[in-house]
């Protein structure tokens, strides 16, 4: 059976649609679309590294998303969550999950957020995260939310200042569409519990 993705927006002022999904082994899959990049990009968040950052939160201190890539590349980036991911693995795009990751918990019960969209923080609530966002991930499929992603998804998004895309363009992302699903596929395949 292929996996499952459920979809989710970042907090911060330019909210980020990503799709993500969680394993019975408790390791959490984050698909992003770059820019730049043809088709999108899974990273695996280990269990492991996830009880690791639990642990981190245990102190019941607010913890900043401390995410920012230059100064993570500078290590001047001050103590907080995408710091901690980028010590367990310096890569700036792995500790940048920290976003996702602050949306994903935040929506589970597992942290609460300070609600602000610059300077975000989080508190630890619950320390049974893999079960809290386990249960979350199921609610997030259910044929409900499938149906209004599906109606949404459909519907063309246009951004401030876009203009509606020419039938060659919506072709051209159709094709586009249906080579990432294909890829997809695959992925799911190889990424099965």
């Amino acid at each position: 059976m292929a996996a499952s993705w459920s979809r989710s927006r970042t907090l911060g002022t330019k909210q980020k649609v990503f799709s993500w999904r969680i394993d019975s082994r408790g390791n959490i899959f984050i698909k992003r679309k770059f820019r730049k990049n043809r088709f999108p990009r899974i990273d695996k968040i280990s269990c492991r590294h996830l009880d690791s950052l639990c642990e981190f939160m245990q102190d019941r201190e607010w913890k900043d998303l401390a995410n920012n890539a230059s100064k993570l590349c500078m290590g001047t980036e001050k103590d907080g969550i995408g710091r901690f991911l980028y010590k367990l693995r310096p890569d700036v795009s792995y500790a940048q999950l920290s976003s996702q990751l602050g949306v994903i918990f935040y929506q589970a019960g597992v942290w609460e957020w300070n609600e602000q969209k610059r300077g975000m923080k989080f508190l630890l609530l619950s320390e049974n995260w893999q079960e809290k966002t386990t249960e979350y991930y199921r609610d997030s499929l259910s044929t409900e939310n499938e149906s209004a992603f599906f109606d949404n998804f459909l519907e063309p998004v246009l951004e401030p200042g876009e203009k509606e895309k020419t039938k060659k363009q919506q072709k051209h992302e159709g094709q586009l569409e249906t080579i990432q699903k294909i890829e997809q596929m695959k992925l799911s395949a190889f990424l099965r519990d």
